[in-house]
């Protein structure tokens, strides 16, 4: 099981955790956990993951479709593949649109003094690859 397969099955088991242990489902407290669950995927990066997630929560749960119904399975696929890119890991990442990958860049750069130098040089080229820089 690779990282990005325990992160989808931790995520699961919050989503699990959060529908039985309360009568009314709260998808934004639950999402808000998944983000905090993303966070600690990342804690080598300072700040970036916390901006990366607070993005995710405006841009892909608040606007969702049915709160009631978040995170939903394309939302969680998201943050997986960010999760990928953060790792420096080889994949489509099909999940993160273009405006997603102008946000990427524009958060990247404003943490960029605090990120290890490899990892910056990592997500750059990416970012690079991606034709947003």
């Amino acid at each position: 099981m690779n990282n990005t397969d325990k992160f989808l099955a931790d995520v699961k088991r919050i989503v699990k955790r959060n529908h039985s242990e309360t009568t009314q489902y709260d998808g934004l407290e639950c999402s808000r956990q998944v983000a905090n669950l993303f966070c600690s995927y990342n804690k080598e990066l300072g700040a970036l993951p916390n901006s990366i997630a607070e993005y995710w929560l405006t841009t892909y749960v608040k606007k969702g479709s049915d709160l009631g119904q978040e995170p939903s399975s394309k939302s969680q696929d998201w943050l997986a593949d960010v999760l990928e890119f953060l790792a420096g890991e080889e994949s489509e990442l099909k999940s993160i649109t273009a405006t997603d990958w102008v946000t990427l860049r524009d958060l990247i750069n404003f943490e960029a003094e605090d990120l290890p130098m490899e990892v910056l040089s990592s997500l750059m080229g990416t970012l690079l690859e991606r034709g947003v820089l």
